[in-house]
């Protein structure tokens, strides 16, 4: 029960900081990791994107999609452990308005965000994406 509550309190935590990435700058989030002191990787995607990864080890793993002015286009949300997925449910469903079982959004900074439960080749990953 202590590890549920310290993921859950971790999740909303890192969440409510990440998912306001979108639109900012890859700069942005390397600077606002940097200060929490968050090791991260950045790789390029192909000649016009780039990502910024996040992996928190048997926790989740964060992406953010960057184009080519250095702009974050697309985040993911992997859950790294079995449970994860239904505790991001959880949290998305009390927290953000629930469109459908596996669709979730948020009013923001004068911004929707879309955040969807996906599956891609059997791993269940959240897309968060501006609308």
């Amino acid at each position: 029960m202590k590890k549920l509550i310290l993921l859950i309190f971790l999740i909303q935590s890192f969440i409510c900081n990440a998912q306001f990435f979108i639109g900012n700058t890859g700069r942005q989030v390397k600077k606002v990791l940097a200060e929490k002191k968050i090791d991260f990787t950045e790789d390029f995607l192909s000649e016009k994107t780039t990502r910024i990864s996040w992996l928190k080890k048997d926790d989740f793993q964060m992406i953010w999609v960057l184009d080519i002015n250095d702009k974050v286009i697309r985040q993911t949300l992997i859950s790294e452990n079995e449970n994860g997925i239904n505790n991001f449910v959880k949290w998305f469903n009390k927290d953000f308005v629930v469109i459908s079982p596996t669709k979730w959004r948020n009013y923001s900074r004068n911004l929707i965000y879309d955040i969807e439960l996906e599956n891609l080749f059997g791993e269940y990953i959240f897309t968060i994406t501006i609308k």
